[in-house]
């Protein structure tokens, strides 16, 4: 599932009004999330769930975002993080489609990532490369994002925007249809590389110094070659949800 991908945009290491992550050695947080997510496959159904979001962090190691890496460089503007954990390019389970139930199980990929981050007062951009280390589709992915904090006192709205390319190996692992996966209503189709859109907005409350909630809403826009694949019947996928924040 695309959830920690998700996540990872929509909600951002957050510090309003504790210093934690700058000044202590470890932290942990935890994140209770209900959220919806639209499928873009054939028949898929939305994803809905509710499920809590754990993040610590240990002198330069964490565990975030459905990674586990560390943050190898780290100056006043400028990180970078390089780890391993969950490809969620795609849904494995093709939104549970029961048009697609015959189809070829997709297994789960583990990918090695490396994230360049940079932050200042005219926002904070990211570059992020992803490259499959199971042996599944063997293919990568690229993302660039940007966001912008506002806050108003205790308030703030983050507006946020991304793009991804994907290699032809992920974009066809998830969207295409294989030799053996053809069938009178459903034809061979391979894809190339892809390239997708998102624009994404969250805003929320900061209670205290340990506390916040929040509620962030998406849209993804699809390449017009997952647009094209015959187990597909969209382009656009909303994502929503509202969220509350802990830190210990």
């Amino acid at each position: 599932m695309r959830l920690f991908t998700k996540l990872s945009i929509l909600i951002p290491l957050l510090s309003c009004g504790t210093q934690a992550f700058a000044d202590d050695d470890f932290s942990f947080v935890i994140m209770p999330v209900a959220y919806s997510q639209q499928s873009i496959y054939d028949g898929g159904k939305d994803n809905n769930g509710f499920f809590p979001v754990p993040e610590l962090r240990w002198k330069n190691m964490f565990i975030a975002d459905g990674n586990i890496g560390a943050t190898v460089l780290k100056s006043t503007d400028l990180s970078l993080d390089v780890s391993v954990g969950g490809d969620y390019m795609g849904d494995t389970d093709r939104g549970d489609s029961k048009i697609l139930k015959d189809m070829k199980d997709l297994d789960n990929v583990f990918t090695a990532n490396i994230d360049l981050n940079y932050e200042s007062d005219l926002g904070s951009a990211s570059l992020g490369y992803a490259q499959d280390i199971s042996n599944k589709h063997k293919g990568y992915s690229l993302t660039a994002g940007y966001s912008y904090n506002i806050e108003f006192g205790r308030f703030f709205v983050t507006p946020s925007v991304s793009v991804t390319y994907a290699s032809d190996d992920v974009a066809d692992y998830y969207y295409g249809v294989s030799k053996q996966d053809v069938t009178a209503d459903r034809a061979l189709y391979k894809i190339d590389s892809t390239v997708n859109y998102e624009a994404s907005l969250m805003a929320g409350y900061a209670l205290n110094e340990n506390s916040v909630i929040m509620g962030f809403a998406s849209i993804t826009k699809y390449d017009k070659d997952i647009k094209n694949s015959p187990i597909v019947s969209d382009d656009t996928a909303m994502t929503y949800g509202l969220g509350y924040r802990y830190q210990f």
